[in-house]
């Protein structure tokens, strides 16, 4: 038995026993130190290693069931590479596919297994990945699982994809994983939650890669700062008069057709252009990014467009002045290689009848 060294979050070290010799660089530094923490290495499951640390089972996990902790955290994103693995870039990852899927933004969404159904966290998302070959995707779960734990964390999910493939069950934001989950894919799914906030991480190993690589992906969940640009009825009358349509940006819950309440004072302008205007006639249009399925696209901008269609009837507006279509990711208006360009994909627009 070997010992692996890992640097804590708070800036002190420490050093997990585990099969084989990979040491793990935190986020802020790369000191090591000090005494061995005997730690049992068990075989990867679908529940934690540690009774001590065990999450609830009952009907999958339960976040807010979670016993709170109280660790010391460094700096964003806490978790750092596996010492020996490079992080990835757009100059060493090999598949210019796989480039779009690194980021570090201040608001995304990741779906998480937890061995029964998906779990959708929104918040302050990293992703991004290690290079290396001098560990076992087993050692990399048990090293991210050692410093979770040692947090106060817990174990959500640690397996294969092959519950999913027996269930049923697909990532609807897929992004670097495969169109199916198949059950040679591995993954190891950890979260923190304390009194603020829940960190969520994921290691993450798809069958086809035959190299030692592995995928990170950090997701510190918290609300969204609302930054909904209100376009005056004024401002939207204009651009349908001039160029027979307008974009707008709702704000939706993730991957759903229900909008959000920030939301209301965008459709107060449309309901106000639409009175002061009994002649015009409205097609509502939703499209998305080209996150999931194409299939899956279609759907969610018919079911967004549909719903502020139905909103604004709902505030009086005639059922024969307004129809709604949608066109998922068909109908881009900027590339969807970043955040900013995703952002601006998924919008609603109102076009002149």
């Amino acid at each position: 038995m070997s010992r692996t060294k890992f640097a804590g979050l708070a800036g002190a070290a420490i050093v997990l026993a585990v099969t084989g010799g990979c040491s793990f660089k935190s986020a802020h530094d790369g000191n090591t130190a000090s005494p061995p923490v005997n730690t049992t290495v068990v075989a990867a499951k679908t529940t934690p290693s540690s009774t001590a640390s065990a999450a609830p089972t009952t009907a999958g996990f339960s976040p807010d069931s979670t016993p709170l902790a109280n660790p010391t955290l460094g700096a964003w994103p806490y978790f750092g590479m596996m010492e020996g693995y490079e992080r990835f870039d757009e100059k060493n990852i090999a598949s210019s596919e796989a480039k779009k899927y690194l980021e570090d933004v201040p608001y995304d969404h990741w779906q998480f297994f937890d061995g029964t159904k998906l779990i959708t966290v929104e918040g302050r998302t990293m992703t991004t990945g290690g290079k290396g070959t001098t560990a076992s995707f087993f050692q990399i779960q048990k090293t991210y699982e050692k410093l979770v734990h040692d947090l106060g964390g817990v174990t959500v999910y640690e397996g294969t994809g092959k519950p999913m493939k027996d269930d049923k069950i697909m990532f609807s934001d897929r992004r670097y994983r495969a169109n199916y989950v198949y059950e040679e894919d591995q993954m190891g799914v950890y979260m923190v939650r304390t009194p603020t906030r829940q960190i969520w991480v994921e290691v993450y190993h798809p069958w086809e890669d035959n190299s030692k690589n592995y995928w990170l992906t950090i997701v510190e969940k918290k609300a969204l700062e609302v930054k909904v640009k209100m376009i005056p009825a004024e401002v939207m009358k204009s651009a349908l008069d001039s160029v027979g349509h307008v974009a707008l940006y709702l704000s939706f819950d993730t991957d759903k057709t229900d909008m959000k309440p920030e939301s209301a004072p965008v459709l107060s302008e449309i309901v106000k252009l639409m009175k002061a205007n009994p002649a015009l006639k409205l097609t509502v249009e939703g499209h998305t990014d080209n996150a999931g399925t194409p299939a899956h696209n279609q759907a969610l901008s018919e079911g967004r467009a549909f719903a502020v269609a139905t909103a604004l009837k709902a505030q009086g507006i005639a059922t024969d002045r307004l129809q709604s279509m949608g066109f998922g990711q068909s109908k881009p208006i900027a590339d969807n290689l970043s955040e900013d360009g995703r952002a601006k994909n998924r919008r609603v627009e109102l076009v002149k009848r």
